[in-house]
Parts: structure tokens; C-alpha cells; sequence
């Protein structure tokens, strides 16, 4: 028989197995299992709290500090036109303090951005963010809504692509704009590092669930633990807040602008030690008192009205530039942008920044009166005398009794200055003139140099003659002897008046008749006034035309030349004769009295004055082949303007060799004037004609400014006695007696001399009793065309002509 286990016989077959009685937890086990359960269910819910209470404590923090950065540094930089429509140049002003706070201690920011409403980033610290929109997420909307938001993220979330890099871990802050609106206009994005913050929390999240798990040891030491835990985090969070205190304090105390804090009323509650280098003196000297006491009197009102409108809105910001005095008594120029603050509880007043621009203001100014003065006289010049001519005729009333005159002035023969005695001298002449001047006239009236050696003066009066007396006065003052170094000199000027007639009358229009005044003038005989008068409108026109015409006149052949002989005293032979230009205008008459001058001023007598030479001696050499004119000398008439021209020798030079004509044959008359040059291009010029041959000879003799020893310093040949000389020999005793001495003064130096204009017999008998060497004059024959020459010289003149030659 097989032997049936125990095991099995007793069970029975089919019958369940009892189930094992270790898999069911005893009763201490399971209140053990439940109260470890409950113990880490307590010290991961109070780990947890802790964490997330550090976490809001922290980034309150961080908030906090990041919004007194933002308020100090960028806050005051952007305002609402900025924000709605940011221009350039501020634009690069935010940008670069954005830029600034990264890196710094400021915060210790990362990223910053500056958004709008429609989610464009305005200014970053990261040029690629500038100018670009995005999609508003959440946290931004929230901030958008006024409401402020701190949170961590990781580098690699999505929305974080342009922080990547920075951090692995970022706590981001949204701050809203408000600028003193009910409604955001914008916020702030911030990025700060948040791995300092996590390691933070993960401690405190082990310690804590740590303490919380020694609840099984004992509950006084639990609570002991966790009592000495909050106070542990407590002071950390403290010390935290008053480093962060201690880092902006240090950054506003070593500022170099200076920061004033005030209350409503305007009294400083803070002084930062900038004080002491912007305007001198302690900090304590300048804490706890009125603002007002550190401004102008006449600056006061505008600063009040800055303070009150400042303190009328929450968040404004407002500024401009003001005096403040400094500790030594003088006056500092200010730029000053205040920050209504009085609502922030951390700070509780109006922010002051303060920057000193006084070197700024100074350079301004400089460059303000450079722009507007003569830098040689200090007067005004053009732009600001036409300025307040047009100021003064736009306030006027139509019917105003009082004068308004504008007068100007030109000094006569001030060239000769400047070629004689040089640039410098001129310089100094006109110094003198001008302060001369200043001191002549009133406060409110102007004086101005318009260039070169005019002046032009503005003259409000209450009647006409006062204003002619007040252009004596200066006419007086400007002829006082005037010493430049080793010279003395006496100049005179010339002066146009206008009177303003009525409100149409424009600057430009009265100083345009003041110049044609003025050239009147001059054309009066110089160191005078005339007063405008509408006719000479025309006179301005005429001159204008002539210019123009002068110009055309050359091209196309207007110009001739007449010959008058020059006769020999005691033969009556004809021994040369004088070559003299006119001008057949095709619509004027006009004698060389009138255009010769004009074409000297304008520079036109150059190429008018090679033509006259070369013309001369092409027809003197023309001559040469008819037996009557053989050998005949050519006087021709050259300006002081041509003979001051270095190249000038060498242009008489090139016509002598061009038409082959003997220099000895060629008479060069010159004026008076070049006697002043006793040094420089003109005397130079002299010597240079005289090597080559040619002559030289005194115009109108007597009439000048001349000194008579010059003559033995100049290369000079003949002296020719003015007409005025010979028409007054029988008319009195004095004429008679000049003559004398110039005849003699020729003969001393071995000079010859030529008599002009002599109209009668009587004449010619006088000049050789006194012993007169030529003359030439309408007795013997007037000026003569080319043909008309010819027939004289062959004794062919005209019935009229004959008669005279004879009667002589």
C-alpha cells in the first residue's frame, strides 16, 4: 500500500489554503506605518508651506529691490511721449541705462525690457528685443493689468530663447508703468539669476522636513526646531533686505549727480554728498531747509510751479534748468528732473536729480554770441542786426510817433589803409571806429559791422533831427585823429539814412536804401550823410545796370579812345599826346568821371585798362609811318588798383613787346594816391617800369593827400598841374603862386612839368612866363578820334581847331 502525506490526507482534496499570516500588519505596525505616514505627510505639507513662503518672501524681495532700481535709474528717463511714441535720440538714452544695470550691482539684473501695451518691446538691454512685438503671455498681461508678478523658470523654456545662456534657472519679475495713470502704460521685464533663490529653497524645504520629522522624538523639540528654524530664515531674509538697503544707499551717496529728496512743502530730507562738489559746503548745512533758499529770486516762481505740479500727481515726472548758489556765492546752472515719489512708502517724497550744466550753458552762450557778433569789433553783425530791425518794425504801431532809422556807415578810402600800413592796421582802425561808435550811441539803439569797413546802425528816436544829429555825432567821432602805431591818421566816412515808412517796410528794403544813401554820399564828395529820398531808387538801378553793361561793354567794342595833344610851351610843337577812354552807352550819356571809379571798384578797370594800354600803343606805333607822327610820345592813364597788382610790370612789359613800341616813348599817369605806398607791391611795381624804360608822371598834381617828399622816393618823371590850378591863374593871386612852387619844386627834383586844361591863349601865356615845360587843353585842340589825330598832326584839323592852334 503507498504511504499518503499527512499534509495532504488532512486538508482534504479541493479544500483553500489558510492565508499567511505575516503579509497581515499588526496593529503597532499599522499605527506605525499610519503615524510615519502622518508624519511625512505633515513634514512634507510644512516643508512645502515653508518653501513656498521663503519663495514669496524672496521674490517679494527681489521685487522690491528691483522696483526702487527701476524708479531711480529708468523711471525718470521715460515719460508718456516716449512710451506712445519713442523718438531716437532718448531712445539711445534709455537703452544705454538699461544696458548700464546689467552686470551691475544694481539689482544684479540680467535682462530688462521695457514693453508697450501691444507687446512690443520698447527698450532692452539687448538690441535684437528693440523695436520687436510678441504675443502677450499671461504673467505679461497680468502686469499690463496693474498687477505685479514674480516668478522661476528654466533657461530652456520656450519662451525664455533669448535668455538662454544666462542662467539654467531665471526668476522673472513684472513690474507695471504707471507714470502717474490709473491705466498701465507699459512694464517692466526683469531677469535675475534664480539659482541662489532655489538652493535657498531647496535648504530650507530638507531642514525644515527634517525638524518636522524629529516630531517622533519629541513635540517640544519639534516645535523648539521649527520656532528656531523661522527665526533662523527670518534674520537671513532681514539681512538680505538690509544689504540690498546698503547697496543703493552706496550708489546714491557715491553718485556723481546730486540727489535732493524733499516733502510737499519743499523741505530737503535728504542731501546727497554730491553737495559737497556740485555747489560746496557740508551736506549738513544744506539737510532740513527750504529748497527756495538755494534759488534765485527771479527763478523762484518757475520752481514753485515745477514743485506744485509735480506734487499734484502721483508718479510725475517733470524738469528743466535752473540757478542754484553755490557755497562760495556764485550761480550754478542745474538740469533738474524731478520723480513724485510721495505715494512709494520706501521713499515718501519728490526725487530730485540734479546735474550740473553750467560749463554747458556757458559754451552755449559763447557760441550764441559768436553766431551773432563780430568776432574783430564785438558788435552785432548782419543777422542779428536785421533780426531786430525786423523786431522793432513787427512791434511798431502804423502810426507810431516815435523813429525808427536805420543808418549806414562806410568808411572812406579805408583801402588806402590796408595797402599802405596792412591788414593789421585796418584790423585795429576798425576796432577803434567801432568802439568809437558804441560810445556814441544810446542803450537801446544798435550798432553792427555787416562787413568789411561798413557799419549799420539801428536808431529808435522820437524825432527825424534827432536821429541827424545823432549821425553828426558819429561822423564827428569817426574823424578824430586815430593813432596805429607809428601813425597817426585822420579817416572820414560816408552815411546813408533811411526812415522806416510804415509797417510793410522790411529790413532787407531799408537797409538796400540806406546803401544806396550811403553811395550818394560818397558820390557828394565823401564824409557826409544823406538822408534816402525814393528818387534815387533809380540812381541804386542805374548802378546796378552799369555794372552789368561794363562787363558787356568791353565784348562788344563799346569803349574808344580819343588823343589829346601835348604841346611843347615854347615851340608849340606837338610832342605826344594823351590817350583818353570813353564810352558810347548805347542808351546813356556817361563820362569816365563816372564809370572809371565804378569799374576800379568792381575790379572791371584790369581787363579795361590792358585794353586801353594795348590800344594806345598799337596806334602810337600806327603813326610811326606817317612823318608827322613819327616819334611821338602816349600818355595813358593807369588806376592805383591796376599798378598794386604784382603782375602788373609784367603786362606793360608783354604790350611793348607785343606792339613794339620804345618803353621810352610810354607816359604812365598816375593818381595821386600811390604816393601813400612807400612800400609793398605798388612801390615794387615802379621800380619794376622804370627798369624797363618807361615813364612816369603825377596826375592832377595838388589836389591830393600826398606828401611832397615822397617824390624823391618815387621813380617819377612828370608832374601834370591840375586843371583847377590853371583855370584860376587870372582870377586871383593864390592860384598864380602854386603853380609857381610846383614849377619849382619840379625843377628842384628834375621833374618836367605839363599844364591840363588851358582854354586860352591868356593861359598859355601865364603858364610859360612861369615856366611851365608842356600843356595840352582845348586852346590847342580837344580830344581827338584816331582819323582826327591824323589830320592834326598833318595840320589838316578842322576850321575851328586851326584857329585856336593859331590864336595860341
Amino acid at each position: 500500500m503507498t504511504a499518503i502525506p499527512t499534509e495532504t490526507a488532512g486538508r482534504g482534496a479541493g479544500s483553500p489554503r489558510p492565508p499567511r499570516r505575516w503579509l497581515i500588519p499588526s496593529i503597532e505596525v499599522t499605527v506605525l506605518v499610519v503615524a510615519a505616514g502622518l508624519v511625512l505627510v505633515t513634514a512634507f505639507t510644512v516643508s512645502d508651506s515653508a518653501k513656498s513662503r521663503v519663495q514669496d518672501a524672496a521674490t517679494g524681495e527681489a521685487v522690491s529691490a528691483v522696483r526702487a532700481v527701476v524708479h531711480a535709474y529708468v523711471d525718470p528717463l521715460l515719460t508718456m511721449d516716449l512710451l506712445t511714441a519713442p523718438d531716437a535720440t532718448t531712445s539711445a538714452t534709455v537703452n544705454g541705462q538699461l544696458e548700464g544695470l546689467i552686470g551691475s550691482e544694481k539689482g544684479s539684473i540680467l535682462r530688462i525690457k521695457v514693453w508697450s501695451r501691444d507687446g512690443t518691446v520698447l527698450f532692452s538691454d539687448l538690441p535684437a528685443l528693440r523695436g520687436t512685438t510678441f504675443e502677450i503671455e499671461d504673467d505679461l498681461a497680468e502686469a499690463l493689468d496693474g498687477v505685479p508678478h514674480a516668478d522661476i523658470s528654466h533657461a530652456t523654456a520656450a519662451e525664455n530663447r533669448f535668455e538662454k545662456g544666462l542662467s539654467s534657472s531665471l526668476l522673472e519679475i513684472y513690474l507695471p508703468i504707471r507714470h502717474g495713470s490709473d491705466e498701465p502704460v507699459g512694464a517692466y521685464e526683469i531677469y535675475q539669476d534664480a539659482r541662489p533663490l532655489e538652493k535657498l529653497l531647496a535648504r530650507t524645504s530638507r531642514d525644515v522636513f527634517l525638524i518636522v520629522g524629529g516630531i517622533g522624538l519629541a513635540l517640544l523639540v519639534l516645535l523648539y526646531l521649527a520656532f528656531h528654524g523661522a527665526n533662523r530664515l527670518v534674520a537671513e531674509l532681514t539681512g538680505r533686505l538690509r544689504r540690498s538697503e546698503i547697496r543703493f544707499g552706496s550708489m546714491v551717496q557715491n553718485s556723481s549727480d546730486l540727489v535732493i529728496l524733499i516733502d510737499r512743502e519743499g523741505q530737503m530730507l535728504f542731501v546727497s554728498p554730491a553737495v559737497e562738489r556740485i555747489l560746496g559746503g557740508a551736506v549738513a548745512a544744506r539737510t532740513h531747509r527750504p529748497i527756495r533758499e538755494m534759488i534765485p529770486a527771479e527763478d523762484a516762481e518757475w520752481m514753485s510751479a515745477l514743485l506744485d505740479r509735480l506734487a499734484a500727481t502721483p508718479g510725475s515726472v517733470s524738469g528743466g534748468e535752473v540757478r542754484m548758489r553755490h557755497a562760495d556765492g556764485r550761480w550754478r546752472w542745474v538740469e533738474l528732473v524731478g520723480t513724485n515719489l510721495l505715494e512709494n512708502p520706501d521713499v515718501r517724497g519728490i526725487v530730485l536729480n540734479c546735474r550740473d550744466v553750467t560749463d554747458r550753458r556757458s559754451l552755449e552762450d559763447q557760441l550764441r554770441h559768436q553766431a551773432f557778433h563780430d568776432p574783430l569789433t564785438g558788435l552785432a553783425n548782419r543777422p542779428l542786426l536785421v533780426d531786430r530791425i525786423e523786431h522793432e518794425l513787427e512791434g511798431r504801431p502804423m502810426e507810431s510817433p516815435a523813429t525808427t532809422a536805420v543808418l549806414l556807415m562806410d568808411l572812406d578810402d579805408f583801402k588806402t589803409v590796408n595797402d599802405s600800413l596792412g591788414h593789421a592796421a585796418g584790423d585795429e582802425l576798425l576796432a577803434a571806429i567801432a568802439e568809437r561808435v558804441r560810445r556814441t550811441l544810446r542803450g537801446r539803439d544798435t550798432a553792427a559791422r555787416i562787413g568789411g569797413d561798413e557799419f549799420g546802425i539801428l536808431v529808435r528816436t522820437g524825432e527825424r533831427s534827432e536821429v541827424e544829429a545823432i549821425a553828426e555825432r558819429i561822423l564827428a567821432a569817426v574823424r578824430e585823429p586815430v593813432v596805429l602805431g607809428d601813425h597817426q591818421l585822420t579817416v572820414a566816412a560816408s552815411m546813408g539814412i533811411v526812415f522806416a515808412e510804415g509797417r510793410q517796410t522790411s529790413a532787407g528794403e531799408l537797409l538796400r536804401s540806406a546803401d544806396v544813401a550811403m553811395y550818394m554820399a560818397k558820390a557828394r564828395g565823401k564824409g557826409r550823410s544823406v538822408i534816402f529820398e525814393s528818387s534815387m531808387h533809380d540812381a541804386a538801378v542805374r548802378r546796378l545796370r552799369l555794372k552789368a553793361d561794363l562787363e558787356h561793354g568791353l565784348e562788344a567794342g563799346q569803349f574808344h579812345l580819343r588823343y589829346q595833344p601835348i604841346i611843347d610851351l615854347t615851340s608849340g610843337a606837338t610832342i605826344g599826346f594823351e590817350a583818353l577812354l570813353r564810352w558810347d552807352h548805347p542808351s546813356w550819356e556817361i563820362g569816365p568821371t563816372e564809370f572809371v571809379p565804378f569799374a576800379e571798384e568792381t575790379g572791371m578797370i584790369v581787363p579795361l585798362g590792358h585794353w586801353v594800354l594795348e590800344e594806345a600803343c598799337r596806334h602810337t606805333v600806327a603813326l610811326d609811318a606817317t612823318p608827322a607822327g613819327r616819334g611821338l610820345d602816349i600818355s595813358v592813364n593807369v588806376s592805383a588798383v591796376q599798378v598794386a597788382r604784382a603782375s602788373f610790370a609784367d603786362e606793360v612789359d608783354s604790350v611793348l613787346k607785343a606792339t613794339g613800341l620804345d618803353p621810352s616813348r610810354l607816359i604812365l599817369e598816375l593818381t595821386e594816391s600811390v604816393l601813400m605806398e612807400r612800400g609793398g607791391v605798388a612801390i615794387e611795381t615802379l621800380v619794376k617800369l622804370r627798369a624797363l624804360g618807361v615813364r612816369m608822371a603825377i596826375d592832377d598834381f595838388g589836389t591830393g593827400y600826398s606828401s611832397l617828399s615822397y617824390l624823391r622816393e618815387l621813380p617819377i618823371d612828370i608832374l601834370k598841374i591840375d586843371i583847377s590850378f590853371v583855370a584860376a591863374l587870372d582870377t586871383g593871386r593864390e592860384a598864380p603862386a602854386v603853380v609857381r612852387s610846383i614849377i619849382r619844386l619840379a625843377g628842384t627834383l628834375g621833374l618836367r612839368t605839363i599844364a591840363e586844361g588851358i582854354e586860352r591863349p591868356e593861359q598859355a601865356g601865364r603858364l610859360r612866363a612861369l615856366g611851365a615845360d608842356l600843356g595840352q587843353g582845348f586852346h590847342y585842340a580837344p580830344p581827338l578820334t584816331a582819323a582826327e589825330l591824323a589830320d592834326y598832326l598833318r595840320g589838316n584839323a578842322s576850321p575851328a581847331s586851326r584857329g585856336e592852334a593859331a590864336s595860341g
